[in-house]
């Protein structure tokens, strides 16, 4: 009985944790759309460079914030 309960919170994290990465996704590409509409190729170079380097403060801040170490 212990297993099932331990199952069932195990994929309620997970489809919670893929609903937000499909928001996300769905958040940068809405993003992209109206930059590109309205700033161009420099908006999207600017973009695609800002992306990464914030994934990289989320990433790191929910891994301190976690308590990696």
């Amino acid at each position: 009985m212990k297993s099932k309960e331990l199952f069932k919170e195990f994929y309620q994290y997970v489809a919670l944790n893929i609903s937000g990465m499909l928001g996300l996704s769905c958040y940068i590409l809405a993003d992209t759309f109206f930059v590109s509409n309205g700033l161009g190729a420099n908006g999207l170079t600017a973009l695609n460079l800002a992306i990464p380097i914030y994934s990289f403060i989320h990433g790191s801040g929910l891994m301190l914030g976690m308590g990696a170490q």
